[in-house]
């Protein structure tokens, strides 16, 4: 089991962190997320799953959840 980090940016209420977690639950490999919203619109995403996705994959599920960027990936 793998996990992972990823900043993010754009979040302005819950309904992003549920459309982020969602979209990304969705994933073939992903078992778990986690969206903690910081000050501003900043976020952090835990994922954890046995294969999860290249970093290209999670940058445009994150970006197609909604008007949100990755700022980094940590793995």
């Amino acid at each position: 089991m793998a996990t992972l980090k990823m900043n993010l940016d754009g979040l302005t209420c819950g309904m992003c962190v549920k459309h982020i977690t969602e979209d990304l639950s969705q994933l073939d490999g992903i078992s778990k997320v986690e969206v903690v919203r910081g000050e501003g619109k900043s976020a952090v995403a835990t994922v954890t799953g046995d294969a999860i996705p290249a970093d290209d994959v999670l940058t445009e599920t994150v970006q197609d959840a909604g008007d949100y960027s990755v700022l980094a990936i940590n793995r």
